[in-house]
């Protein structure tokens, strides 16, 4: 339930579904900062292994109304319904999305803030760790945003990089505009994103020149990493969606020819999902290869010492 009379700077949003392996990292990862002015709200989307049971402990161990968990109902599913019922229960002035293995940093995202009175969308850096199967860091890129950020007809049109955690959202763009994520479906960023920059004014938009967000890509373990044609079928129809949000009335229409190019770039996402689904088989293959090579190495070796002897 919602806490009357009280505010926070921050509500982070976690969506969380069986993630026991990372959740209790993300969520050391807000709790030790040098930042208290957040609540972090952690909802669970019918995880089937100990991510509530851990959570529900950590919340025990870490007496404060910084932490609450939540759950989505049993006939609903995604991160979309879980963004919405962090998005109902918060009190924070900004809002802040986390995946449930990720971590950020909040102290840096509010000195920004600081620096750009009145801030409605801050677009932030963050690093990008890709990981194998054994979760060792393979690659590690970096994005910093620039000034074509906060062009709102390159945010509708051209840019694809970065999902809602790559944003802190004032809460009110959701509220005042009656923004929410679809729900029961995955791609559930898309068309919240683009109604939030719809929403904000241009003067408004800001870049953080911090790196302010860890995002690890993990094969198999994320919408990205798992592709299949129910999932390339929804992105398809998403980009449906997106060719109708002008003539709907969501989004303004001089942002109509921005939206078109959006559609028409659609075939490179598909492409995109594709080397992830490559990315997901190497990864998956390559280290069980490598190990049984090793293992025959480790015999063969074996076997002449034996000889030698």
């Amino acid at each position: 339930m919602k806490k009357e009379n009280q505010s926070k700077r921050f509500t982070i949003i976690i969506p969380m579904h069986d993630a026991e392996e990372f959740i209790l990292k993300a969520l050391e990862s807000v709790r030790s900062q040098d930042f208290d002015d957040y609540e972090c709200i952690v909802i669970d989307d019918h995880s089937q292994d100990k991510s509530r049971e851990l959570v529900e402990k950590y919340i025990t161990s870490n007496p404060s109304n910084n932490f609450q968990i939540y759950e989505t109902p049993d006939e609903k599913w995604g991160p979309g319904t879980a963004r919405n019922i962090g998005l109902d229960n918060g009190i924070g002035e900004y809002v802040v999305f986390l995946d449930a293995d990720d971590e950020n940093s909040l102290k840096n995202i509010s000195s920004a803030i600081d620096r750009n009175e009145l801030v409605e969308v801050l677009i932030l850096g963050f690093q990008r760790k890709w990981r194998d199967r054994h979760d060792n860091v393979l690659l590690t890129t970096t994005f910093k945003p620039k000034e074509k950020h906060t062009n709102k007809h390159y945010q509708m049109g051209k840019n694809n990089e970065g999902t809602i955690w790559s944003g802190c959202w004032k809460k009110s763009l959701f509220d005042n505009n009656k923004i929410r994520f679809p729900e029961n479906t995955v791609w559930e960023d898309l068309i919240p994103k683009l109604e939030l920059f719809n929403a904000a004014e241009s003067e408004k938009i800001k870049i953080c020149g911090y790196s302010t967000h860890k995002y690890n890509v993990r094969p198999g373990k994320s919408i990205g990493t798992t592709p299949t044609m129910d999932k390339l079928k929804s992105m398809i129809e998403l980009h449906r969606k997106c060719a109708r949000l002008v003539s709907e009335g969501k989004i303004d229409a001089q942002y109509e020819k921005d939206i078109k190019t959006r559609v028409r770039n659609s075939p490179a996402l598909a492409m995109w999902m594709a080397g992830m689904a490559l990315y997901t088989k190497v990864l998956r293959n390559i280290p069980e290869k490598v190990d049984k090579i090793k293992n025959r190495f480790s015999s063969c070796k074996a076997r002449t010492e034996d000889n030698e002897r």
